[in-house]
């Protein structure tokens, strides 16, 4: 179920990226005329990969994972998006299309602003369009990195490299509540779920990983980061 929400406005939010903070307040202020806001549940749509883009999505709050759809319904997470990122992707400039899903893994609030007024902003700002700039070659530096692993890294690398990244950039804790599922990290990773399960039991056994229900705690962070390293 889509549910409508209610933030402050974008001048005075706790929840805008920063790309909104290098705009001044009639900056501010014509992107929040365009302003609509939504809640979404777990496993919810907010936007399909094909469908035209006509706006820019900020997440506010929960976690949503990017990814793309591939041949025969599998799918390929190219991350998993955290508050207070900002979400367009290539077909902004491109050809006006969306070329990846983005669907809701938590509860997930999201402000949705018009495309054009957002471009129209970056025009003439060349503080933001420089920000721009960084924001999407970081990006594209990650996907990089992901594709050397993909290709290069045997499972348990990957596995590893998985686990160390879900600890330090999206938990962000040691236990992890885990609200991603054994299918999100093969979509992550390339394997298929039982795959995925076969080595996290692996892992279990050479006491390098704890697993209680959804609870996952890191027990030996150096081998994981040596089994990361080596592939």
């Amino acid at each position: 179920m889509i549910e409508n929400c209610k933030y402050e406005s974008c001048i005075n939010c706790f929840h805008k990226s920063p790309l909104f903070q290098m705009m001044n307040k009639d900056e501010l202020k014509a992107i929040q005329d365009t302003r609509f806001e939504v809640t979404f549940q777990p496993e919810e749509i907010i936007y399909k990969q094909g469908t035209r883009t006509t706006q820019i999505v900020s997440i506010t709050g929960g976690l949503a994972k990017a990814y793309i759809e591939g041949l025969n319904h599998r799918n390929f997470i190219l991350e998993l998006i955290k508050p207070t990122s900002v979400i367009s992707g290539p077909g902004t400039y491109v050809d006006q299309k969306h070329h990846f899903s983005l669907k809701a893994i938590e509860r997930t609030s999201c402000c949705f602003f018009d495309l054009q007024t957002f471009k129209d902003i970056v025009s003439n700002n060349s503080k933001l369009s420089d920000f721009l700039i960084h924001v999407i070659s970081k990006r594209s530096i990650s996907y990089f990195d992901k594709f050397i692993s993909l290709t290069q890294k045997q499972v348990n690398g990957r596995i590893a490299e998985n686990l160390l990244y879900l600890n330090s950039f999206i938990y962000e804790t040691n236990p992890m509540e885990l609200t991603i599922s054994f299918q999100d990290i093969a979509e992550m990773t390339a394997m298929t779920r039982d795959s995925v399960v076969r080595v996290l039991k692996d892992f279990c056994t050479e006491k390098l990983i704890k697993m209680e229900d959804n609870t996952l705690t890191i027990l030996n962070h150096d081998k994981l980061v040596q089994l990361s390293e080596l592939g």
